[in-house]
C-alpha cells in the first residue's frame, strides 16, 4: 500500500549530525519525502494501579495516514515551526484533553529515530516525557479526531510483548463508554516492538515502574 504524506504543516529542520535546530522551515510532506530531520514530542502517561504501573496507549483513528487503528504512545506529534514553549502541552490538549504543567512532567531527553520505507524517509529527534496521572479514563477528551480511545496496559504485559506475542484483557475508554478489550501485539503500532525501538521501550517500561514505586526516574534516553 502506497502512503502519501501531504500535510503542509510547517516544521523546523534540525541538523542530523549535531542534533540542533537550524531555524529553517520545511513542510511536513517535504520532511518525509526528503528525510529532513525535525523535532517530535512524546508523552507517556503512567497510572498507579494498586502499586503496579500501567501505561496509557492511545487508539489511533482509522483515517490516519500512517499506522491507522493501532495503539500508540499516549500523546505524540510534531512540533510546529516557531513553537518554543508548551510543545507537549499543545499535543496533549489536542489529543487527550489535558495540559500538564512542566512540574508534572519528567523529561527523559531525546531519542534519535529513523524509519525508511519505499514511500517515505522519516528522521526525527523525539523529545520524550513521562507523567504519573490518576485521572479516571473516562475523564479524558479526544479533541482533534486523531485519537479515538485510550487503553490502560500493565507495564509487565508491555515488557512481555517485547519478547513474545501474548494476550491480555485490559480496560479502556472509547470517548463515550468505559470498555474492556483483549489486546495482543498485533493491536499495537508495529514499530513499538521492533528492534529499533527496543532500548526506547525498555526505558519507558522501567521508568514507569520507578515512577510508581519511587516517584522519580533515574533513566534517560541516550541523547541526540
Amino acid at each position: 500500500m502506497t502512503v502519501k504524506i501531504t500535510s503542509q504543516e510547517l516544521l523546523e529542520e534540525w541538523d542530523w549530525e549535531s542534533g540542533k535546530p537550524t531555524g529553517r522551515s520545511v513542510t511536513r510532506s517535504e520532511s518525509y519525502m526528503q528525510g529532513i530531520p525535525h523535532e517530535g514530542v512524546h508523552l507517556w502517561i503512567v497510572r498507579d494501579i494498586r502499586g503496579s504501573a500501567e501505561i496509557l496507549f492511545q487508539h489511533r483513528a482509522k483515517n490516519k495516514a500512517l499506522y491507522p487503528d493501532c495503539l500508540d504512545i499516549t500523546v505524540g506529534g510534531h512540533v510546529p515551526f516557531g513553537l518554543t514553549q508548551n510543545k507537549i502541552q499543545k499535543e496533549a490538549m489536542e489529543e487527550i484533553g489535558i495540559s500538564p504543567s512542566d512540574s508534572q512532567l519528567i523529561d527523559l531527553g531525546y531519542m534519535r529515530f529513523e524509519e525508511k520505507t519505499e514511500d517515505y524517509h522519516h528522521r526525527e529527534f523525539q523529545h520524550v516525557y513521562l507523567m504519573k496521572n490518576s485521572l479516571p479514563l473516562d475523564q479524558y477528551r479526544f479533541n482533534d479526531g486523531e485519537v479515538i480511545g485510550l487503553f490502560s496496559v500493565p507495564a509487565d504485559f508491555v515488557e512481555t510483548l517485547l519478547a513474545v506475542d501474548s494476550s491480555l484483557r485490559v480496560q479502556g475508554f472509547d470517548g463515550t463508554s468505559l470498555i474492556e478489550r483483549t489486546l495482543s501485539r498485533g493491536d499495537f503500532h508495529p514499530l513499538l516492538f521492533s528492534p529499533v525501538m527496543k532500548n526506547y521501550m525498555n526505558i519507558v517500561i522501567q521508568g514507569s515502574r520507578e515512577l510508581v514505586s519511587n516517584g522519580t526516574v533515574s533513566l534517560r534516553m541516550p541523547g541526540k
